[in-house]
Order: C-alpha cells, then structure tokens, then sequence
C-alpha cells in the first residue's frame, strides 16, 4: 500500500470515527491505519483501531500483535504478555512473535529469559544483525560484557554501517578497561572502513587517553575529513592543541568549527580563553560576549567574563557575573570561591 493508499485509510476511518459510524477495513488496511498513529504518537487513535480492527478481524496474528506492541507502548506489561502468549506455540517458531516477547521479558527484568528467546531465533532470522544487535543489548543490561561484545561484533559483521553496534562495542571494551585492544579493533575495522567518522573519534581518544597527541589530533582530522559537520573531532583536537600551548592553531580549530556551527557558544568561549591566553584581551572579551549572547545559560562563559574582570581589578562586574554563573549552577566551588572574593574586596573598598 503507498502512502497515497494509507492516507486514504485513515482520512477515511478518521471520519467514521468523528461521524460515530461504522466501516469495513480489511485487516491489511488495519495494520497500516494502526503502525501510522503508533509511529506518530497518536495513542488514542491507534487504540480505537486496535479494538476495532479486533472486532472485524478477531483471528488476525498481526492484528493481534499490533495490539501486543500498544500495550508495550502504554506499559501495560502484563496485559501484553498476557495476550502474546495467547498466539505464542512451542511447535513453530514465528520471528516477530519471539522478538516481542523479548522485549515483554526485558522489560520485567527477566533480561537471559530474553537472550534466550533471541537465541531461538538466530537460525532462522534473515536479520541476523538485529538479533544479535538485541541480544547484545540484553547481555548489557547484566553486565556481561564480553558476550555482550562478541554479540555486537557479530551484528556489526553483518552489517558494517551500523553505527549502534559500533558504539557499543566501544562502550564493552571501555567496561572492561580494554584499552589496547580497542585501538587494535579499531584499527582492523578502520582498515576495510576507511571514512568511518565514529571510529576515527574513538580512534583518537584513545591515543589522548595515553597522551600520545600527535596520533589522536590525526585520528581528529581524519574524522573531520570524513564528515566535516561532525563537531565532537574539532573540540578535541582544539583542546589538546591547548594543552600544548598552541593557541593559535586552538583558535583556528575552533573557527572552523563556527563555521559549520555559527551558534556555538562553546566554540566562542574557547576562542575568547585561548585569545586572553595570547594576550590579546579585546578579542578575548568580544568572544566572552558573544558566548553568553548566543547561549545565556553557559555558566562556564560568565565565569571567564567574571575572572577577566576579576584580573583587571574591576570586582563589581566581577561580581555581577559570577553572580550570573552561580544562578545557572551552583554545584561549582570555584565559583563561590570568586563571589566571596569579589564580595570581600568590593566591601573593603567601601569601608
């Protein structure tokens, strides 16, 4: 059915449902009405399908699990449980079926019941990435790691671009403190996956985990260079460009990212903190602005405005904003730190 059709279908029982009448659907049309307001967020329309679509077509598996799926959604475990169990047959074993009881039993903590259900279906699954992707999932919520791992390698294996699996991966052998051999897996995948952005990412922190510098501001530009509006790559490469001291290739660095990002605050921040540390105050202090202007709510910016001020002895504006940092957040000691020195030196001054 194209999306002229699915309109129609729901045109249509929409006005039925404002006319209070009654209509046909076929249960195909059925599926299509109900996965659209699922999809949408439109629970109440997708619940008025599914009891409809039940009382036209009580025998419908896929109906049935429409309705399974909508009491997920509302979190109605057991009710969807309940009814799933109705349609579920040890003699043969339908995919769909399976993977939504997983999820039913996942979502009451019953996290191997679920890998086990998954495991059922492995042999007959013609999306062997998803089901190793789910039970990988799975193995995370008990905090097998390494199986979790081995699970995501194989979805990945399957299916190289998958972008979740990969981030997965990473996060097991970060779990398990598995530093070295994360660089080594990813170098084998960045070898038969040249222009993987992500991978380069976690590439280079890796190297900046174990400050081998030059290797992880390469790793950096090589993400950049695969995706040049992925921001994560220009801010790490620009602090570690800080750490070194070298402030104008930090600027640079924090300029081209304004340029994919005009609105980053952050970016202005750091370009105004690398500028104060050139010596170049009015830069620093137009950028400090700029920072706050587009985003208010960076206290770490009111905070560099209130140290400027701070230096150059003018305790007032200090004071006004620091006060503006430790009212977005008041967690940070070193902000109180500077309010009471600026409250200290401001009341020596009038006495």
């Amino acid at each position: 059915m194209d999306i002229n059709e699915v309109k129609f279908s729901i045109d249509r029982f929409e006005k039925m449902i404002n006319e209070n009448s009654l209509l046909f659907f076929d249960s195909f049309e059925f599926e299509n009405i109900i996965n659209y307001y699922l999809e949408n967020g439109k629970i109440d329309y997708a619940r008025k399908a599914t009891n409809l679509s039940l009382s036209q077509h009580p025998s419908s598996t896929n109906l049935i699990l429409l309705k399974v799926e909508l009491y997920i959604y509302e979190n109605k475990i057991n009710k969807a449980d309940e009814l799933l169990n109705s349609v579920l047959s040890d003699d043969s074993i339908n995919e769909e079926i399976y993977i939504l009881k997983a999820n039913i039993l996942s979502k009451m903590k019953l996290h191997q019941q679920a890998v086990n259900f998954l495991k059922k279906i492995l042999s007959i699954s013609e999306n062997k990435n998803e089901i190793y992707y789910l039970i990988g999932i799975e193995l995370l919520f008990l905090k097998k790691y390494n199986l979790a791992k081995s699970n995501f390698i194989n979805s990945l294996n399957y299916d190289s671009s998958d972008h979740a699996s990969l981030y997965n991966i990473i996060y097991c052998y970060e779990s398990l403190n598995e530093k070295s051999d994360l660089i080594v897996f990813l170098k084998n995948y960045l070898d038969k996956n040249p222009y993987c952005e992500t991978s380069w990412f976690n590439l280079g922190k890796q190297y900046n985990y174990t400050k081998k510098y030059k290797e992880a501001i390469k790793c950096f530009e090589y993400a950049i260079f695969s995706d040049e509006n992925f921001n994560s790559p220009y801010i790490e490469k620009a602090k570690i460009l800080e750490r070194l001291n070298r402030y104008k290739d930090a600027i640079k660095t924090y300029k081209s990212l304004l340029s994919i990002d005009k609105t980053s605050a952050y970016a202005m921040m750091k370009i105004g903190h690398c500028y104060e540390k050139t010596g170049n105050n009015n830069k620093a202090l137009a950028y400090y602005y700029k920072g706050v202007h587009f985003e208010p709510s960076l206290d770490k910016a009111w905070y560099k405005l209130a140290k400027y001020f701070f230096k150059d002895k003018q305790y007032k504006k200090a004071n006004d904003y620091i006060e503006k940092a430790i009212s977005i957040n008041q967690e940070k000691s070193k902000y109180w730190k500077l309010y009471l020195k600026c409250s200290s030196l401001i009341s020596a001054k009038n006495q």
